[in-house]
């Protein structure tokens, strides 16, 4: 952060884990129209029609379905517990991340 009033060490491991989970978090939220697509397209039963085809529906049908089955709340069902998974997880994931560049380029392992 390069702004003069803001007293902030990003570079500090506490830091990066918590701007790692602040983005997770948002990944998350702003994924999750797409996981309740995918994850309804993988778990949809397919019927076969009078003339023995089965088609399943996909990626712009089904959101049409999800729409007209819950309107445009439908696309943020379960965003609670897919933040609260994905922040906590790319936090670490950053944090080791981060501390395992530094201990490279400070040891010349890279």
């Amino acid at each position: 952060l390069n702004n003069e009033n803001i007293d902030f060490d990003s570079s500090t491991l506490l830091a990066e884990a918590l701007i790692g989970a602040f983005a997770g978090g948002v990944g998350a939220f702003l994924t999750n129209p797409f996981d309740i697509i995918t994850t309804r397209i993988i778990t949809q039963t397919v019927e076969e029609d009078e003339e023995g085809n089965a088609q399943p529906l996909g990626v712009v049908e089904m959101g049409k379905q999800v729409y007209e089955e819950g309107g445009p709340g439908a696309f943020l069902l379960g965003w609670q517990a897919r933040v609260g998974y994905w922040a906590p997880a790319i936090s670490i994931f950053l944090s080791c991340y981060c501390s395992v560049r530094q201990a490279g380029v400070q040891n010349n392992w890279f």
